[in-house]
């Protein structure tokens, strides 16, 4: 009920700024054509190109999310025993449904696809990970580590996202983000703690505590990674069976 409640309240919010809003961008056309005719086509036509960005960014932002929501439906419909729901789900990740496959045939269609992903994603995380640990390793500034770290741990998700199908944008990858919350807190805590016990270990001219927190962070990535990895493949979620 909460839940419900705040989006009621966030959805009225949207609509009062949205009226407010264009109840001031039509006085201000109107008081630019009482002026002059020129100045208020000029008006008019800065409105017009606002409100179709506006509109643009709404639909590229809806459409982002709903790709990422196609993931949580395809799982469902994989574990089910609806051929029509797994076919229709399917076309995003299929080039072409048959309609005389089985919903056994099209899962491991699906399978085969999601299974060639997982490698080609599995070394773009080996990739970033060793990328990360050593930037973090050779870099003596621990504030711009973690801005590195957050910066590059972003661009993973987007990056296995995009390997997925998915074009989240920035609603979509909030969703994500929220889904991998787990690994980013994790990430988090590993740090701090690296950096506990690196105060603690002997330094030998400031390696040892390098290495481990290269090492640290290094894990921690792949962890977020295949945590996102996870979140985007549908073939690895578990639901519950219809």
């Amino acid at each position: 009920m909460r839940r419900i409640a705040f989006y009621f309240c966030l959805l009225g919010a949207v609509i009062v700024l949205l009226s407010m809003t264009s109840l001031w961008c039509v006085h201000v056309v109107m008081d630019a054509f009482e002026a002059n005719a020129a100045t208020g086509w000029f008006a008019f036509s800065g409105v017009f190109l606002v409100a179709l960005g506006v509109l643009y960014l709404i639909g590229h932002e809806l459409h982002g999310y709903l790709q990422v929501r196609k993931v949580d439906q395809l799982a469902i419909a994989m574990q089910g025993d609806d051929v029509e729901l797994l076919r229709n789900k399917a076309k995003h990740w299929l080039e072409d449904v048959h309609e005389k496959e089985t919903v056994d045939q099209l899962n491991n269609r699906l399978r085969d696809v999601f299974s060639n992903l997982d490698s080609k994603v599995d070394k773009i995380i080996a990739t970033e990970s060793a990328l990360v640990g050593a930037v973090v390793g050779l870099s003596p500034w621990p504030l711009v580590d973690s801005g590195i770290v957050a910066w590059r741990q972003l661009r993973l998700i987007k990056r296995i996202a995009r390997e997925y199908g998915l074009r989240p944008a920035t609603a979509g990858t909030l969703r994500l983000i929220r889904q991998i919350a787990v690994a980013v807190v994790f990430a988090d805590v590993s740090e701090h703690a690296t950096q506990w016990l690196s105060s603690k270990v002997p330094s030998i001219g400031g390696l040892l505590p390098a290495a481990g927190q290269a090492v640290a962070v290094g894990v921690l990535t792949a962890r977020v990674g295949r945590a996102c990895k996870k979140v985007c493949n549908p073939a690895r979620i578990q639901t519950p069976r219809k």
